[in-house]
């Protein structure tokens, strides 16, 4: 999805923005191209097969998370498969910032209170049972124990990583409990997914994996952005108690594990996910 096909394709569906300028992003993540269209708006294509869907389901609920204590895109309209792209796409609001990933700095104690703060109002949504963990979201939210066969294939791919410790912090999350009830989740806020500007969090994007389910799961945050210090600080102030964390590193550690070799072998970047690792290891030695 480069420029011109995609300028043709908002001039279609959105005759009102024909005349902005469209430009491409550059590509970052797995999951979406990304275009500006003109100064306040962006689209979003998905252009991987797992995330199909995730244009619908983000447009779908980001009106649920409306007036949240830090921004989140506005959804100005889905657009339809067309001109040869075969899946749903949308447009969004654009938020101001630059992400985490790319070197903003932030006071990390300060940001893991404020961003516990931001979780704690998309928990308090009320849940849609339309939203429950499934294909639709790679399961973000859903049992642990659904993604040990996706956990032990891709750690065989991973000699660097010490397997015996890998599947022990694996055992004690699948038996770590399951939540009382099911809550919104954001499902993959990292450092790529957080904007940040005069070194506060700003905005938190990227919402096409949300749901409704285990919580546990956006405790992954914990580890993809903040040092040892500030990973407590942000358990204190979600409320994490001690099933729920153990669950949490779980999250965290497989989605580490099973990303890994499909950067590795694709060419993409990996820091993140050896990070998660590293510091899952400072807490669980």
């Amino acid at each position: 999805m480069d420029a011109a096909a995609a300028s043709r394709l908002i001039a279609l569906q959105f005759p009102e923005l024909a005349n902005r300028p469209v430009t491409a992003l550059r590509a970052k993540g797995t999951d979406n191209h990304i275009l500006r269209i003109g100064d306040d708006l962006c689209a979003r294509f998905p252009k991987a097969p797992w995330a199909n869907e995730t244009a619908r389901r983000e447009a779908d609920a980001l009106p649920v998370f409306a007036g949240a204590p830090i921004a989140v895109p506005a959804v100005y309209g889905l657009g339809a498969p067309g001109e040869g792209f075969p899946n749903a796409w949308s447009v969004l609001g654009w938020l101001p910032g630059e992400a985490l990933e790319d070197g903003a700095v932030v006071n990390e104690r300060d940001e893991a209170e404020r961003l516990a703060g931001f979780f704690r109002f998309v928990r308090s949504r009320p849940p849609d049972n339309a939203f429950r963990p499934g294909k639709a979201n790679n399961g973000r939210g859903g049992p642990l124990a659904d993604r040990t066969p996706a956990f032990e294939a891709a750690l065989a791919r991973l000699p660097a990583v010490n397997g015996d410790w890998a599947r022990r912090i694996w055992r004690v999350a699948l038996g770590a409990g399951l939540p009382d009830a099911p809550v919104w989740l954001h499902g993959d806020v990292h450092p790529g997914n957080v904007l940040v500007e005069n070194g506060r969090i700003c905005g938190v994007i990227d919402w096409g994996l949300c749901g409704v389910g285990d919580g546990a799961c956006d405790l992954l945050t914990a580890w993809a952005m903040f040092g040892q210090e500030a990973r407590s600080v942000f358990r204190s102030a979600i409320g994490a108690d001690e099933a729920e964390w153990l669950r949490g590193a779980g999250w965290a550690l497989s989605m580490a594990v099973i990303y890994l070799p499909y950067a590795y072998e694709h060419g993409l970047r990996s820091d993140m996910s050896e990070t998660m690792i590293a510091r899952l290891k400072e807490d669980f030695a």
